[in-house]
């Protein structure tokens, strides 16, 4: 079973790590110190389980309404943990890579001291992009145009308000021009840095 497969079984009952500002991307790692008692039982239990979880945003207006537990944004980025280091007085520092996308579709009844969710894979709408992927294919690369996109945008965008509207295109065009233009715009800051414009 790959990692997509393993983290599909799992969204029937996925718990989720909800953070301000907190967006999984695929293919993004994202390290993250547990220090309170139920993410330290969540890690325990996914490491015993299927390592699978979730990251789901806490928006900034969410902190204001000061509801416990926290409204969550919708789109959530699922993946595995990659990484585990336990430290001696039980806090530990991981690792979560992010494997897909995936909607909340209801909030489970709480029997766990952690939040868990029922949530659907969020595929990506059909698009113009075949004879890019038959292209990719040629050049034998595995690669499909919108996992290229998310990759990219796992690099270089790093404002958690922008990575949340990445998660949330499911148009793989529409994600290519994104993080485009994200890279165009981090090579005209280096470039004027330098002090020299490109030709």
């Amino acid at each position: 079973m790959d990692d997509a497969q393993r983290v599909r079984s799992q969204l029937h009952r996925l718990p989720i790590f909800p953070l301000p500002g907190a967006v999984l991307l695929p293919y993004a790692l994202i390290p993250l110190h547990v220090f309170e008692p139920r993410y330290r039982k969540l890690i325990r239990d996914c490491q015993s389980g299927a390592g699978v979880l979730a990251l789901a945003n806490i928006p900034a207006e969410a902190r204001r309404e000061r509801k416990d537990p926290p409204r969550v944004l919708p789109v959530i980025g699922a993946g595995i943990l990659a990484r585990v280091d336990p430290l001696p007085d039980g806090r530990s520092d991981i690792a979560v890579r992010g494997v897909l996308r995936a909607r909340i579709l209801e909030e489970l009844s709480p029997q766990e001291p952690y939040r868990i969710v029922r949530a659907v894979p969020l595929a990506d709408i059909a698009s113009d992009l075949d004879v890019a992927r038959r292209q990719a294919e040629e050049l034998r690369s595995t690669a499909e145009p919108g996992e290229l996109a998310d990759a990219i945008g796992a690099m270089v965008i790093e404002a958690p308000q922008e990575r949340q509207q990445l998660l949330e295109i499911t148009s793989p065009e529409e994600r290519l021009r994104r993080v485009s233009q994200q890279v165009l715009s981090l090579l005209a800051q280096t470039q004027s840095g330098r002090g020299t414009l490109p030709n």
